[in-house]
């Protein structure tokens, strides 16, 4: 019974105590244990199995160098094991594990199982050191550590055999001997000196760093480097630096201390270095150091391909990290003297837009990385008229200089189809503004139309590419250079005395379809410098100019208004070329010399001398009245010219040396009659027989005033002969001579109506006679602009240019030259301004009702200031609403559109105050305060959890005892 009740007392604790288990799982730590299973097992000595003895031993032959039949089991029976014995590898003085090989494995139960090998020490009078066992569990080979304090010695013997699945193998032995390690312990020496470590923070030696403490220790034993097969070297701060030698025998000298090599914190970076363009049909990089010299003992190191996505990690803070998807350092000679480098690339095959990292590494010095974009070839660039407008031809030469770019060594590196796109060459493309797409073929959309390939094209006739990323591009600046525009062509006609300067051509494509202006220059017939220069209106394709064609832009002079013999220079400008291409290029100086012609007189047998003239060829003429003294009995009749009879005041044109030569006929009386200014009524019949009478007739012409009349060199009163004289009985020659006054005129100038204030009329202060020349006035142009104002309006007056009636020669009356000014008022502007948002209610907006020209000045609204305030509400919350202000972007002058003056309101809310509905003028509690505060608030599910424990505890057991009762 008592037993019974205590067996239900436990359950009843078992079950309370169930809760509290549940309870401390969720307290418990989670730990992580390493599975020890595939680590290798602790070596401790134990006790040979009782099994049989080994029955065979392998001889020295049969184990293999190293091993030797050992003393303890030669008088033990011989028998052949079918389980291979292990190997034991070298024993080496001072070990303190002993490893070998050949490691059995066999399936038992369904698993793989593997042999135990177990190991026996003796020292040289076979006393047992130490023996040892190992179950591997993975691989095929083994290795013991002795127990503590137990090293290998000089005269020990090894041996070891290996049990599996209940065979045994035949036992191995090995003799210690001694290892370079030990040969060399006493021999090797720490090196001496400085050696620089880049992260003595962190303890990292990195590869460079290990290089160099190698070779130091090298340098310091150089009777025994040659048998070190490799170094570590450590450090442990800046105080303390370590090597370890492995030999070639495998054996290591431990962990020594070098105390004597002092190590430094580098804290330079090594110089950057410069790499030229590269491009994608390069074959060769170069580069060029960027510090002072010589460079003796800096490596230069370049990565082809960095990848793009861990660039950040290449150009990393003091290192220069590349991961798997980039491809490795590869190192580059450099020019000690110069700096420079090169590398030349196995297999060329750049991509563009690859990435291209160089590392510089100076001794002591942190290494410094910088990276390169590989970029399209350059292509040569194409010279062309107009670089905005391309011709077909010059498309033709852009492809040609891309696909010369892109050929190395008679290949093309274009991007070509190949595969399923083979024969089908890269699309070169030209949009229209002359820039250049290169597409692989693979990379179009399009369709097969009877094994043709037929790319898709979009809207605006590009075709219509899959990936815009693998896209050659080219702008046409980077493709064409501007030439200078051909030169302006000069003309004589000397037929018509003319001399028409002529633009080059600029309308079709191929001609200067970019001429923006040609100039031209002469001396006039005074001397004077004449500079006329023509514009062109690139949109519309008229010229403007003094003198010049509007629609051929043609420029004709007149040969006598160029001085003897001048030249005309003519030199064309075009519009200039692309970015960084943008001069505005003048043509060669084309030039015309005018040829000249002399007129000369030939008495013909008469007497004296008449002066001649040299001429423009093409000028005209008026031969002049004889002046030769007739032959004996003779008279003049006519001048001949190039075979003509002319009478004296003929116009000719002269376009070759030109003789007048005196015709003359028998002798009558002769009036000779001299007039100046003009002949007035005067008779042409000037000889008659002798005797005769003869009536004079002189009355001057309208306009013209006869001034006096001289006969015979005695002057007529010409109020008693006002309009004629008469000879009477003539038996001989007389002269009569009569003088004229020509009237003089004068040239006025004329608005014809209203001027912009200060545009003052041109005066003429000259007097001119009919027929003479006069120049118009230069100061105001056809198209000339002022800004005024009229009737009270701003605006821009516009100068409609001059109107000459007569055409620069005066003719029988004043010249009025006239020209209107036309006015057109100016653009007005308004005022507005703008909340931007909510604004208080009843805070209207300021009105401004002016309008305004750009410039004038206008007043900033004063009613409301920055830092106003207003009460009110907003969203149905009350608060208080404040100003910030007007910003005017104009600062109160108008510009050239309409002023949007802005200011904010901003609504801050009043501050709430809410009161505890049981408890007026008290604030409410918060929620967060409602449970009473009993330590730490996370110690909460800590007592549910008891409280939950004492509950189960409580009613399990009540029914336990009632239970117990009922029992």
């Amino acid at each position: 019974m008592i037993i019974k009740k205590h067996k239900n007392v436990i359950k009843v604790f078992s079950f309370a105590l169930m809760p509290l288990m549940v309870l401390s799982l969720s307290w418990a730590p989670i730990t992580y244990a390493k599975n020890l299973q595939d680590q290798p097992q602790s070596e401790t000595p134990i006790d040979t199995p009782a099994k049989e003895e080994p029955s065979s031993i392998k001889s020295n032959e049969e184990q293999g160098d190293g091993l030797e039949i050992g003393p303890e089991i030669v008088d033990q029976p011989v028998r052949r094991s079918t389980l291979p014995a292990p190997t034991i590898g070298k024993v080496f003085y001072d070990a303190t594990t002993i490893s070998g090989g050949n490691v059995q494995r066999k399936r038992v139960g369904g698993k793989t199982v593997r042999s135990t090998v177990y190991v026996t020490l003796k020292d040289k009078n076979g006393n047992e050191k130490a023996t040892v066992s190992v179950t591997p569990s993975s691989g095929v080979t083994w290795t013991v550590n002795l127990p503590g304090g137990v090293t290998v010695a000089e005269g020990d013997t090894v041996t070891a055999y290996q049990t599996l699945a209940g065979d045994t193998s035949d036992v191995v032995t090995a003799n210690a001997e001694p290892s370079k390690a030990f040969e060399n312990k006493d021999k090797l020496k720490m090196p001496v000196g400085e050696i620089w470590i880049e992260q003595t923070n962190a303890n990292i030696v990195n590869d460079d760093e290990q290089a160099e403490a190698t070779e130091m220790l090298k340098n310091a034993n150089p009777d025994i480097a040659g048998d070190f097969s490799s170094v570590k070297f450590s450090i442990n701060g800046t105080e303390h630096a370590y090597y370890e030698v492995t030999y070639t025998d495998g054996s290591t000298s431990g962990k020594i201390e070098a105390p004597d090599l002092k190590i430094k914190q580098v804290t330079e970076t090594s110089m950057g270095a410069t790499i030229g363009d590269i491009t994608v049909v390069d074959n060769v990089i170069k580069g060029k150091l960027a510090g002072p010299g010589p460079f003796d003992g800096i490596k230069v190191q370049l990565v082809l391909n960095v990848n793009k996505n861990k660039l950040d990690q290449y150009c990393n803070e003091n290192k220069c990290l590349v991961d798997k998807d980039s491809s490795k350092p590869v190192d580059t000679v450099v020019d000690t003297t110069t700096g420079e480098f090169s590398y030349t690339i196995p297999n060329p095959d750049l991509k563009i837009d690859q990435i291209v990292g160089v590392s510089v590494k100076e001794p002591h010095k942190f290494i410094s990385c910088s990276t390169t974009t590989v970029q399209p070839a350059p292509v040569g660039k194409t010279e062309v008229r107009d670089p905005r407008k391309l011709t077909e031809d010059d498309k033709t030469a852009i492809v040609a200089a891309i696909k010369e770019a892109y050929t190395v060594n008679g290949e093309s590196k274009l991007p070509n189809g190949t595969g399923f796109y083979k024969d089908i060459p890269a699309f070169i493309e030209f949009d229209k503004d002359g820039n250049v797409r290169i597409i692989n073929p693979s990379n179009v959309n399009a369709s097969w139309s009877g094994g043709t390939f037929v790319p898709n094209k979009k809207a605006d006739g590009s075709l219509d590419v899959k990936d815009e990323s693998e896209v050659i591009k080219y702008l046409a600046k980077d493709l064409v250079k501007n030439i200078a525009p051909k030169s302006p062509a000069i003309a004589v006609d000397t037929d018509n005395g003319e001399v028409t300067i002529t633009p080059p051509a600029y309308k079709v494509p191929g001609d200067d379809t970019d001429l923006l202006s040609y100039t031209i220059t002469y001396k006039d017939a005074s001397g004077a410098e004449k500079t006329v220069t023509a514009t062109r209106d690139l949109k519309t394709n008229k010229w403007s100019g003094t003198g010049v064609d509007e629609n051929t832009g043609v420029i004709t002079l007149s040969v006598e208004d160029i001085e003897l013999a001048g030249t005309i220079k003519a030199t064309a400008k075009d519009n200039g070329g692309l970015e960084g291409d943008t001069d505005k290029l003048d043509s060669v100086e084309e030039s015309k010399t005018l040829e000249t012609a002399t007129v000369s007189y030939n008495g013909n047998g008469g007497a004296g001398k008449m002066d001649g003239k040299k001429l423009n060829k093409g000028s005209k003429y008026k031969i002049l009245s004889n002046a030769f003294t007739a032959p004996e009995n003779q008279e003049f009749d006519t001048w001949e010219v190039n075979g003509k009879k002319l009478a004296p005041g003929t116009e000719i044109t002269v376009d070759k040396d030109t003789q007048v030569k005196a015709i003359w006929k028998e002798s009558r009386v002769k009036l000779k009659i001299t007039t100046s200014v003009t002949n007035g009524t005067i008779d042409p019949s000037c000889d008659v027989y002798k005797g005769d009478n003869k009536t004079i007739n002189y009355a001057p012409n309208d306009g013209y005033k006869l001034k006096s009349v001289t006969v015979d060199g005695t002057e007529v009163d010409i109020s008693t002969y006002p309009n004629s004289y008469t000879f009477t009985n003539l038996d001989k020659n007389h002269e009569i001579a009569v003088v004229y006054e020509l009237p003089t005129y004068t040239v006025t100038y004329n608005w014809g109506g209203e001027a912009p204030e200060g545009k003052a009329v041109p005066k003429d202060t000259g007097s001119y006679h009919k027929g003479d020349h006069y120049t118009v006035d230069t100061t105001y142009k056809a198209g000339d602009t002022a800004e005024g104002e009229k009737d009270g309006k701003k605006g821009t007056w516009a100068f409609s240019g001059w109107t000459d009636p007569n055409n620069g020669t005066m003719g029988d009356g004043d010249a009025t030259i006239t020209g209107s000014w036309t006015f057109t008022e100016a653009a007005k502007h308004q005022v507005t301004y703008d909340w931007g948002a909510d604004a208080p209610a009843g805070k209207d907006l300021p009105k401004d009702s002016g309008s305004y020209y750009a410039g004038d000045h206008y007043d900033v609204d004063a009613t409301y200031k920055a830092g106003d305030t207003a009460e009110g509400e907003k969203d149905g919350k009350k608060g208080t609403w404040a100003f910030s202000g007007w910003t005017d972007p104009n600062n109160g002058t108008m510009g050239d559109g309409d002023a949007t003056i802005t200011g904010s309101w901003t609504f801050t809310e009043e501050p709430a105050n809410p009161k505890d509905p049981k408890n007026p003028g008290t604030a409410k509690p918060s929620s967060a305060n409602v449970l009473p505060k009993t330590g730490d608030a996370t110690s909460t599910p800590f007592y549910v959890g008891v409280m939950t424990l004492i509950g189960s505890a409580l009613l399990a057991l009540a029914r336990g005892l009632k239970k117990n009762n009922n029992q």
